[in-house]
């Protein structure tokens, strides 16, 4: 059982220099790893193993401490060190308060690394939307009558998984799923399991990943049992198939597949009124981009330009002007979207370093100058 004697020597450990001298060093490493990484994994799987993982399993036997808990460690010597090893006195006040400031500073990153959300919206001029799409992130997703009637996150479909789930009046058994594939023609069916839509012709070929997630491109094939009789059978859903295959029910109902973006919900919609493009004069090359929005929040609405530097901020949500893209004679906007919760940390804790380093300077310029007036006297 911990006791109070224990905490204290726990804390004063923590509280060492040697603690950061010791970190700094396998922090850097670590981001020099994980850099060098990319070339080689691509950026979003260096990330992910490198910068984001708590712990970096060495050979796949050996844990060591990744990115987040160094980072934890470092904060925990600057909270002890700050409360433990400081002295509070009026001299010293500067320095106080520089190490709330880095203080804040972690906690900021804490919090944009636990909680913030980074996705897009690709809008066509007159259209609106409420939905966020991840960089990342796909999601297998049954559909009826439009609406979501059992979304699976795709990180969790392993071969061979069966679903059961009182949204479906079928169950569903993943045959097949890939990260980044293409499709390829069907030899000799093996059995006469029966095969709708793309099924039907083509199978699903894993590729290498590509560097880049967002161009990875991913596919399911799966096998339905209990719906209506012609509707049983194995089905394909494919990235960038934009016709959803369609399983009918039983009861009649329709279900539609679909192997998309994992989104999440806006608590307002937006509406793309026009976006223009800005190209430098004489050539065909963009200069700038810009969109004209319409926000809809309930009763309120009200119209914003999102220009390439001047993004728009609504209830905790960042839109920066992305892309453009000419889709015959119809122009799409891409709009990144950020949701950040520590957003405001580095703003508070800049001002903090900042008066910390102040105070700190004009408490020392005073004890000379005081001490000057002394020695002359």
């Amino acid at each position: 059982m911990f006791t109070r004697r224990h905490i204290e020597s726990w804390a004063l450990l923590l509280s060492r220099p040697a603690v950061l001298f010791y970190s700094l060093p396998w922090l850097m490493a670590l981001l020099i790893a994980g850099t060098v990484a990319q070339k080689y994994l691509g950026l979003y799987d260096a990330t992910k193993l490198y910068l984001t993982a708590p712990i970096i399993w060495l050979g796949g036997v050996i844990p060591l401490p990744g990115v987040p808990l160094i980072l934890f460690v470092i904060f925990l010597n600057l909270v002890f060190k700050l409360f433990f090893k400081s002295p509070w006195r009026p001299e010293n006040a500067g320095i106080i308060i520089t190490h709330f400031g880095a203080a804040f500073l972690f906690l900021g990153m804490a919090l944009t690394a636990g909680l913030s959300n980074e996705g897009y919206i690709a809008l066509a001029e007159g259209e609106s939307s409420t939905k966020i799409s991840d960089y990342h992130r796909r999601e297998l997703v049954f559909l009826q009558d439009g609406n979501d009637a059992l979304r699976l996150p795709y990180q969790t479909l392993k071969t061979g998984m069966i679903v059961q789930n009182q949204s479906l009046p079928f169950s569903v058994e993943i045959l097949d799923a890939c990260r980044n594939c293409t499709m390829q023609m069907n030899d000799a069916a093996d059995d006469d399991t029966p095969r709708h839509g793309l099924a039907e012709k083509v199978s699903l070929q894993a590729l290498p990943l590509e560097k880049t997630e967002e161009s990875n491109l991913s596919g399911v094939m799966i096998r339905i049992r209990g719906a209506a009789e012609q509707a049983d059978g194995i089905y394909i859903a494919f990235e960038p198939v934009k016709n959803l295959p369609q399983i009918t029910a039983k009861d009649g109902r329709v279900y539609s597949l679909a192997l998309r973006r994992a989104e999440t919900t806006l608590p307002f919609a937006v509406e793309l009124l026009d976006v223009k493009r800005v190209l430098y004069p004489g050539t065909s090359m963009p200069q700038s981009y810009y969109s004209d929005l319409r926000v809809h929040d309930g009763d309120i609405l009200w119209e914003t330009r999102i220009e390439m530097n001047s993004p728009l901020r609504y209830k905790g949500y960042t839109f920066y002007q992305s892309g453009y893209t000419l889709a015959g004679e119809t122009e799409v906007s891409t709009l990144a979207v950020v949701k950040n919760a520590g957003r405001a940390f580095p703003y508070i804790a800049g001002l903090l370093l900042g008066l910390g380093m102040l105070v700190h300077a004009v408490i020392r310029i005073s004890a000379k100058s005081a001490g000057g007036k002394s020695n002359a006297s």
